[in-house]
């Protein structure tokens, strides 16, 4: 991976963070960080440890296990999260941010859900000049990767809420 790679994944991995410590701010937060086609270290993608915020801001950015030639097609990422569970089970409100970076419209024919048997939330979240997430309606649309962009992700998670 590039220098100029590196630095562009550690700005969206930051920005991420910064959702989470002001979704922390507005509730209850419990949760995993994953990132798909970035890196294949944090997750199997399968089963999710329900983490507290104290724990999750611990984790760092996975350095050894960045890639940098990211699939696009969300068969898989749709198919995984059709199966995926938190471990333990939780009972709570359970949501997924799903924060894109892909240059590409389409992304092979395949869409993110608005909802999941364990994801009852999703909500998009275009960074970098993302053009879409198919199957993802009114995504937050972030430009600065600032304090209120985060906000913006925040409210707009909470205000979809069943």
């Amino acid at each position: 991976m590039t220098t100029a790679a590196m630095a562009t994944y550690t700005k969206y991995w930051n920005f991420a963070m910064l959702v989470a410590s002001k979704l922390n701010d507005s509730t209850f937060f419990t949760g995993y960080p994953d990132s798909f086609g970035y890196a294949s270290g944090l997750n199997d993608h399968s089963v999710y440890p329900v983490l507290s915020y104290t724990d999750f801001k611990k984790i760092p950015i996975p350095v050894e296990y960045l890639d940098d030639t990211i699939d696009l097609d969300l068969k898989d990422v749709d198919s995984t999260l059709t199966q995926a569970s938190w471990s333990p089970p939780t009972k709570s409100q359970t949501c997924l941010i799903f924060f894109s970076v892909a240059p590409e419209v389409e992304y092979g024919y395949t869409t993110i859900k608005p909802t999941y048997a364990n994801f009852t939330t999703v909500v998009g979240v275009l960074l970098g000049g993302a053009l879409s997430i198919p199957g993802v309606t009114d995504p937050v649309i972030v430009n600065s990767l600032s304090n209120s962009d985060a906000q913006s992700v925040v409210r707009k998670l909470l205000d979809s809420l069943p």
